[in-house]
């Protein structure tokens, strides 16, 4: 197979849930380095909150906030963040509905300290005793602004809002808010009702993908990914070969052209063998 650029989601892909990173999974990506394949970081999260564990297999580039930034080789070659109405709008909205939320910056995750202490506790309660080594990460640049609502204007690089426990369903925040916002589910999928997460209107994975492939002067069909959660649909359809986890959905299986097995099956390892990306052992 030619040289490939390939993207992979985290939480859900590379990372479980309880926050494990397969051993197999690390070592699909060293060999995927090894054979000349480009390997790149296409997540929710902000490029803050990626972890040093996953830094360290020396990623060529990454797609953070669900495509709202683009860097490679060190360089930012992409940034879309908020505008002031835009954000002031989702914060009034946010109060209004007496929501949990997270606001996601490039170098800070921001909220008020009731709804840091909220959210600490919906992970606690959700994950009992099998916290994670990852949030911690996931909240190391925490940042505490009780005046939030009125300080939409300090927020220059705010990429995207994570909600959490919310009186309203997705379908009903969507009817809301309007075409103005992208709104998908949360990863964890006993939240896709309660939980999610809001960016820019036309913002996703795939727009963060397309900027590098034009960047990188290649086209899509040299590109392969990897993903099982609510907004990794345009990220798999984008994709010259778009690979579905065995855990991922129903529906994200539905449209992805392969489905590998499940994270703790060595999925990314068997997918990318499957695909002739990396050597068989």
């Amino acid at each position: 197979m030619s040289k490939k650029v390939i993207f992979f989601d985290i939480d859900g892909t590379l990372i479980n849930f309880g926050g494990e990173f397969p051993e197999s999974a690390k070592e699909a990506l060293r060999l995927a380095k090894a054979n000349g394949h480009k390997i790149i970081l296409c997540t929710g999260r902000s490029i803050c909150q990626i972890e040093e564990r996953l830094l360290e297999f020396g990623f060529d580039g990454f797609v953070s906030a669900a495509g709202a930034n683009v860097t490679y080789g060190g360089k930012e070659i992409f940034a879309n963040h908020m505008t002031e109405a835009q954000l002031s709008k989702l914060l009034d909205f946010m109060k209004s509905q007496e929501m949990i939320y997270m606001l996601q910056c490039t170098d800070k995750v921001v909220g008020t300290s009731e709804c840091f202490e909220a959210m600490h506790e919906n992970f606690k309660e959700r994950l009992k005793d099998r916290v994670p080594e990852n949030i911690s990460k996931i909240f190391e640049h925490e940042y505490v602004d009780d005046n939030l609502i009125n300080n939409a204007g300090k927020y220059e690089n705010a990429e995207k809002i994570c909600y959490y426990k919310a009186g309203l369903s997705l379908g009903q925040i969507k009817e809301m808010l309007g075409e103005d916002y992208y709104i998908t589910a949360m990863s964890f999928k006993n939240e896709n009702e309660s939980s999610g997460e809001i960016a820019v209107g036309g913002i996703t994975k795939a727009v963060g993908m397309e900027k590098l492939v034009e960047y990188l002067g290649i086209t899509r069909e040299d590109t392969v990914a990897f993903g099982d959660g609510p907004n990794d649909f345009e990220m798999i359809e984008y994709a010259g070969i778009g690979v579905a986890m065995g855990n991922a959905s129903d529906d994200l299986k539905a449209i992805a052209d392969f489905v590998t097995t499940n994270i703790t099956e060595d999925g990314i390892y068997n997918g990318m063998k499957e695909l002739k990306l990396i050597p068989a052992l």
